[in-house]
């Protein structure tokens, strides 16, 4: 898997699609008035979910199987709403709650298949990791508690679905706010190895923990709203890739953090990608495509030690009125073509696999073949 072309224009398809898809990625709305990231990019909270809704609605129309949010549904201005008196929201009620609500009745046109989840820092900003898990429809795992009884959930988990030829596509959810100052109890492992990461990689932590400031390069990951992979969820995508590989599944990697390099800036990276990455090069054989959102600008490249795929989509929180940012994927035999609305570029993306990966299916063949005989 490694040649790709990129398009300005969403491609015609020639032949219908084995499966197709609909994705979108940080809508972030919140009831206030529009207004600029911190490096002064125009953000429109309102519109964002007309986004949303405009989204849903046509993945509706098209009748597919499977929609992807890529995480970060509401804004952490949220809770500014509701510090600063709760206008314009009612009085005495959940903002964070409220927000989320009012994007999942935005999402809720769409019927006719899996709204399948992930979940970013913006959530966290406003929900408990139990309530994101109930609103989201994600299963948080429980990981054992440490002597004094503190434990930390965890939401990863995988999606199974069937192609119109009958191949099996696997969607592979990782927490990438696994270890994370954020949503954690004080005092728990997850937290405090937050903590530790942070002292030890960045200067301007704890007052200034969301600074990249005076920071190496690859080093400007390591900021407050980034988090990592923490070993018992690796071990868990090992093992994920391993039984994909071994029922002959195709694997989508879906995260809200990106995990390439060269694919979005480095400050919105996954603090410990080369963990993740090493993995998912050690089973490229079964992984298709790496999503992600965060980065908000999107990005693209082929790794070119697997040839595996890694996409990073544009906001829908950045498109400005009447713009409307949201993908279609169309999984083919040989190829994956994205089709690109609003500020989302369409691309297409080859499935032929580099001679390296033919190699080793080849000698993997043979020895199942010497092990079954």
């Amino acid at each position: 898997m490694a040649v790709s072309s990129s398009m300005d224009t969403p491609p015609s398809k020639s032949s219908q699609p084995d499966f197709t898809f609909g994705l979108i990625a940080d809508i972030q709305y919140a009831p206030i008035p529009d207004g600029f990231s911190y490096g002064g990019v125009p953000r429109y909270y309102r519109h964002a979910k007309d986004v949303a809704a405009h989204a849903a609605k046509h993945f509706e129309q098209e009748q597919i199987p499977l929609v992807v949010n890529l995480g970060d549904i509401i804004d952490g201005k949220c809770q500014e709403i509701a510090k600063n008196g709760g206008d314009p929201m009612e009085e005495g009620i959940d903002v964070g709650i409220e927000c989320t609500e009012h994007v999942l009745e935005a999402l809720s046109t769409y019927t006719c298949g899996k709204l399948l989840h992930t979940y970013g820092n913006h959530e966290l900003y406003n929900l408990s990791r139990e309530q994101i898990g109930h609103k989201l429809n994600i299963r948080f795992v429980q990981e054992q508690p440490d002597k004094d009884g503190v434990g930390s959930s965890v939401g990863y988990f995988s999606y199974l679905a069937t192609t119109n030829s009958g191949r099996n596509l696997r969607f592979v959810v990782i927490d990438s706010y696994d270890i994370t100052l954020l949503g954690h109890p004080k005092g728990s492992p997850k937290r405090t190895k937050a903590q530790d990461i942070m002292a030890k990689n960045n200067p301007n932590y704890p007052e200034l923990e969301n600074s990249p400031e005076g920071l190496g390069e690859l080093q400007k990951r390591f900021v407050g709203f980034n988090g990592a992979v923490d070993e018992p969820q690796l071990q868990w995508l090992r093992q994920t890739l391993q039984e994909a590989r071994t029922n002959r599944e195709e694997c989508i990697i879906v995260s809200h953090q990106p995990i390439l390099p060269g694919t979005c800036s480095t400050v919105t990276l996954m603090w410990n990608y080369a963990d993740v990455l090493e993995i998912l090069r050690e089973f490229s054989d079964a992984v298709l495509l790496s999503l992600a959102g965060h980065a908000h600008k999107g990005g693209y490249k082929c790794d070119e030690k697997s040839g595996i795929h890694f996409r990073v989509l544009e906001a829908a929180l950045e498109t400005p009125p009447p713009g409307m940012t949201y993908a279609f994927v169309d999984i083919y035999p040989d190829k994956i073509v994205v089709r690109g609305f609003g500020d989302c570029e369409s691309a297409e993306y080859s499935l032929k696999q580099l001679p390296e990966a033919l190699e080793a299916d080849a000698e993997r063949n043979v020895a199942e073949k010497a092990v079954s005989s």
